[in-house]
């Protein structure tokens, strides 16, 4: 009668294939690919938050995204707007990631945007450029349309 199973020179043969590969693996991880894109989807929210608000409130001040080299902060008229998740003043600032442009981002009550604070359309959107370490980033409002992506 024949037993089945695995010798133990498969199982050895295996575990060091499965570390080569967990060596290789971890060699790749870098952290700043994971903090860039957790800030890139905290600015396109405020963007976007900014922008719904302002069509929202048609008539009001317009909301605004301020931008700064290390993070951004949404304000309506200059006052720092509530975070409709803490209540705290919706604002972010990053230790490791970095920000190519400075100025502000308004929406009218259209949704159309304007830019302040020394910010210039480049043709037909505007790229903010956002870095990490070696990793980058783009997230691009539309002019005409405002649409963030």
């Amino acid at each position: 009668m024949r037993q089945r199973g695995f010798t133990l020179v498969e199982l050895v043969a295996v575990l060091v294939l499965m570390g080569v590969l967990a060596v290789v693996a971890v060699g790749r991880f870098d952290p700043a690919d994971f903090r860039l894109r957790e800030a890139r989807g905290e600015l396109l929210s405020a963007l976007r938050f900014a922008q719904e608000q302002s069509l929202a409130h048609t008539g009001d001040t317009p909301f605004a995204v301020s931008l700064n080299s290390t993070g951004f902060a949404v304000v309506q008229g200059g006052a720092p707007v509530a975070d409709p998740q803490t209540g705290n003043g919706y604002a972010r600032t990053w230790g490791n990631v970095r920000l190519d442009r400075s100025g502000s981002i308004a929406f009218d009550g259209y949704g159309e945007p304007s830019l302040g604070g020394g910010l210039a359309w480049g043709g037909n959107g505007l790229p903010i450029g956002m870095s990490s370490g070696d990793a980058t980033a783009v997230v691009t409002v539309e002019r005409l349309t405002g649409y963030v992506r």
